[in-house]
């Protein structure tokens, strides 16, 4: 008599040459924004729905002794979260995908769920920085205003991005009392060719470090933040991260605080299909809230791609 097994397994010869890893695609991996000065976090426990916001007060002198009260209001200008759920399920077979692979992909696909939830955080923090915000009073609906309704400036770098244009951009910041230190510049590859040709970022002359020794730079007192971007007649980036269009792009500045973002991982998990047989889920289930908090804190720098 001999004996049968009714488990799916990987058989004893394909054991022999058992491979422990699957070659990873070059991609990102890690959220290159969620870990600066420009994100703050909320807590996404509980149903938050918006942020409450107070006005801008300015004192009024008064001349004499014992003068009138000089009574004034503030204006309240909360913020509303545009709530935004991401998902995919990928569904593998126990007997062709784990045996005839010669690996069990449901670790690996784990990790590829994770590399894609921390590129999608840097997409929506960057479409919330740029896009249309849900403002309004407590007891009055919300109104959508667009980016420059709500203070985001614009500068103009289709002919290049160059000193004098991120000198532009401290000129912005500090004209709108915004402290520009620790702010950064997301860029592509085609700007940052751009910055390595500036003089000012990369002679000694006016710095100390050696950035075309390593290849990497920074615009003066921004922090470069590089993504991959299209170019035109050259690479076509399916998904960007920045902003494109036919033939601009929009780098995004960030100063401190610029985006609130409330994050929370509904599931990410391995369960079994009731559909299909000896089949494998592999779930994640991401819901992403963000809203710029203040439009003086953001600027756009349109390069063409």
């Amino acid at each position: 008599m001999t004996s049968a097994t009714y488990l799916p397994s990987i058989d004893q010869g394909a054991l022999l040459s058992f491979n422990d890893a699957f070659y990873k695609l070059a991609q990102q991996s890690n959220s290159k924004l969620g870990s600066t000065s420009a994100v703050t976090y909320r807590d996404p426990k509980g149903k938050i729905m918006q942020v409450a916001r107070m006005g801008r007060i300015e004192l009024t002198e008064v001349p004499g002794r014992n003068p009138d009260k000089n009574f004034i209001d503030y204006n309240i200008d909360n913020r509303q979260y545009t709530k935004r759920r991401f998902t995919a399920t990928v569904t593998i077979d126990k007997k062709n995908d784990i045996n005839e692979l010669l690996k069990d992909p449901t670790s690996d696909l784990l990790k590829q769920l994770v590399a894609a939830k921390e590129r999608q955080i840097d997409r929506v923090i960057l479409q919330a920085a740029t896009g249309n915000v849900l403002v309004g009073r407590p007891d009055a609906a919300a109104s959508s205003i667009s980016a420059a309704t709500d203070g985001v400036i614009t500068v103009d770098a289709a002919s290049g991005l160059t000193y004098e244009k991120i000198q532009e951009v401290t000129q912005n910041y500090i004209n709108n009392e915004v402290d520009e230190m620790n702010s950064i510049i997301s860029i592509t590859g085609k700007e940052f060719t751009d910055l390595m040709g500036e003089d000012q970022f990369i002679n000694n002359d006016y710095i100390n470090g050696r950035p075309v020794e390593s290849g990497r730079l920074n615009a003066g007192i921004y922090n470069l933040v590089r993504f991959a971007g299209s170019v035109t007649g050259g690479a076509a980036v399916v998904n960007p991260y920045l902003p494109e269009g036919t033939t601009t792009r929009k780098c995004v500045v960030l100063a401190p605080n610029s985006v609130e973002v409330a994050m929370e991982l509904g599931d990410l998990s391995v369960e079994k299909n009731l559909n299909k047989v000896n089949s494998l889920d592999v779930t994640i289930d991401l819901w992403l809230n963000a809203l710029r908090l203040e439009g003086p804190k953001v600027q756009v720098i349109t390069t063409t791609m």
